[in-house]
């Protein structure tokens, strides 16, 4: 980063960044949910190479989000926390009830894992609107 690099273009940098591992994050994580059955016959090297190449570019797209967050103004960073913060305890009580209702026998299968990252994001974005709302 140089020295002239304003708010702006930092903001830009990042948002690119974050952009690139996540599409690069999602495309590999639906590679490795559907190729093992339907591209490579869960041809075990296949699968562990891309579960590993997954992982990567999953550390990748965290640490694009830790860049932003550091290059957030206070006031951006605290809106960003107080929505994370939201998050994490609606998604803890949510997973925790879920988890639960095959051992409790009200539903006959475990709960899809994708449930949980629905939960995770539209709280966050709620914890982030009202953030928004209560220091604009």
């Amino acid at each position: 980063m140089s020295a002239s690099e304003n708010y702006c273009d930092k903001e830009k940098r990042n948002t690119k960044s974050i952009a690139v591992w996540t599409v690069l994050w999602l495309l590999s994580t639906a590679a490795l949910g559907f190729g093992p059955k339907f591209i490579w016959d869960y041809h075990m090297l296949i699968s562990l190479v891309l579960v590993w190449v997954n992982l990567f570019f999953g550390y990748k797209m965290v640490v694009a989000n830790k860049q932003l967050l550091e290059d957030l103004d206070e006031l951006q960073q605290k809106i960003m926390f107080l929505g994370m913060a939201f998050a994490l305890g609606c998604t803890v009580v949510v997973a925790t009830v879920l988890g639960l209702l095959e051992a409790i026998r009200l539903v006959d299968s475990a709960i899809n894992p994708s449930t949980i990252l629905f939960v995770t994001g539209i709280t966050y974005l709620i914890g982030i609107a009202m953030a928004k709302r209560k220091y604009s």
